[in-house]
């Protein structure tokens, strides 16, 4: 069976580079799933979980924005905003700020620029929450591959 050959950067690392059996990402058009063999295309990646998933292996991965660009060939790259794994999720961190946010909302007045960012950021820390606390049961990679610590 062929499989795609995924990776994902952001300006800062590679998150992911590895070959997959599907890969399925939020984007402007909704929820993809992306197949080998699957039909080129550009989109738009939206805040949410990108799930890629190899044999047994499944990576879930916040990612805040950015395009996807399937290439003939089965090729598929993602350029991240930003990404993370679900384990380098700091839960705590991403409560203060979920919390942070909800206070200027509720106690600040603002222009609507100011509230968008606000919301977005809100918005961005309880997509982070959730990702974490959905996977926070699964193991999580040390080093290498297929070395994982409880």
């Amino acid at each position: 069976m062929s499989k795609l050959n995924f990776q994902l950067v952001t300006p800062e690392r590679t998150v992911l580079k590895e070959e997959l059996d599907s890969l399925s990402c939020p984007t402007t058009l909704g929820q993809i799933t992306i197949l080998p063999g699957h039909i080129p295309l550009v989109a738009t990646l939206t805040a949410g979980e990108l799930v890629a998933k190899s044999g047994g292996k499944e990576h879930f991965i916040n990612v805040t924005g950015g395009f996807i660009e399937v290439r003939p060939n089965s090729q598929v790259v993602a350029l991240a905003d930003a990404a993370e794994h679900h384990y380098e999720i700091d839960v705590q961190k991403t409560e203060e700020a979920v919390k942070r946010a909800q206070k200027a909302i509720s106690e600040t007045k603002m222009s609507s620029e100011e509230y968008a960012k606000v919301a977005a950021s809100l918005n961005q820390s309880l997509t982070r929450l959730n990702i974490a606390r959905k996977h926070s049961h699964r193991r999580q990679p040390i080093t290498g591959e297929g070395v994982f610590k409880e």
